[in-house]
């Protein structure tokens, strides 16, 4: 019988997993240099977390206990924030202390937080565009506070109408402003302008700033081309991989959507040498979201240079 396939993301905390003889045993051959490359992006879980995204019966993670989640279960000592996540306090600076506090009490980092609520940074209206510019400069003041060394923002969402000119004046005001707290500003190809890889990368070059590049979204590839070409033609520019994951093959959880361990060869032969952050985003969830997270774990590290 031909093996049935779903799709992964709302984040199934499995009950089976929660033996705690099962816990890392599957990563333990994986050497720590190459886990301290990958991250687990929070909204892998989301199906776990409170929200709009809730299933019920799941065992519940916030991001105050996402780091000891995937340290204990995987190995990890990175993870990646998502804003629609923080909890009814929201990203309050009180509650990004606590967040912070968490964190480092279980001896991981937060590397970077995906931001959906920047407004347009390229629409001409000066005040408008400066009103994006503060929603901005305040989310990466958030990002010191937590500890990250960068922010994913929306240049635009869906078809809002961009001035490429005042975009790239904007990512270069927020890359200044990031020079001095410390935390970069990262666009990423999944929604809006830079839905397109060569918008993006042709922003990112214009801006031509180290502290404005990319995250590269796997999972967010639009035709014409090749897939594989327009993700390493993106390397050059890239902080962070989202290493994004859809499809898994219900018998085996080897990834089916797309080859992951090309991508991850690709992007090493280009010198890469950052993270993959690992983000499940599928709809539903798997029976078992921990083993296809550890299935993700396994391939982008065998295929580690």
């Amino acid at each position: 019988m031909q093996r049935r396939r779903f799709m992964v993301g709302a984040g199934a905390v499995s009950a089976s997993l929660l033996d705690p003889s099962r816990v890392f045993a599957a990563d333990a051959a994986i050497p720590a240099r190459k886990l301290e490359r990958i991250a687990l992006s929070s909204s892998t879980y989301r199906g776990a977390y409170e929200g709009r995204f809730k299933v019920e019966g799941q065992t519940p993670i916030s991001h105050l206990t996402l780091g000891a989640y995937a340290k204990e279960r995987f190995g990890l000592r990175k993870v990646e924030l998502w804003d629609a996540q923080f909890g009814p306090e929201g990203p309050s600076i009180e509650n990004c202390r606590a967040i912070r506090a968490a964190t480092d009490a279980a001896g991981v980092s937060i590397i970077n937080v995906e931001v959906e609520d920047v407004p347009n940074l390229g629409q001409t209206d000066p005040v408008a565009r400066a009103q994006a510019l503060v929603a901005l400069k305040a989310w990466q003041d958030k990002g010191r506070i937590l500890g990250c060394g960068s922010i994913r923002i929306n240049v635009s969402r869906g078809t809002d109408p961009v001035d490429v000119a005042a975009a790239i004046e904007s990512l270069k005001a927020g890359a200044a402003y990031g020079r001095q707290v410390g935390v970069r500003v990262l666009v990423e190809n999944h929604g809006g302008y830079t839905a397109s890889i060569p918008n993006m990368i042709e922003l990112v070059k214009a801006v031509n700033d180290d502290f404005c590049r990319i995250e590269l979204d796997w999972g967010a590839w639009q035709p014409p081309g090749d897939r594989y070409e327009a993700m390493k033609s993106a390397m050059p520019y890239v902080h962070i991989v989202s290493a994004k994951g859809v499809l898994f093959d219900e018998a085996s959880y080897q990834h089916t959507s797309f080859d992951i361990a090309r991508l991850v060869r690709d992007a090493e032969s280009t010198g890469f040498h950052g993270v993959y952050s690992i983000e499940l985003y599928g709809s539903p969830a798997p029976r078992d979201t921990d083993r296809a997270v550890r299935s993700f774990i396994r391939t982008i590290a065998d295929n580690m240079a």
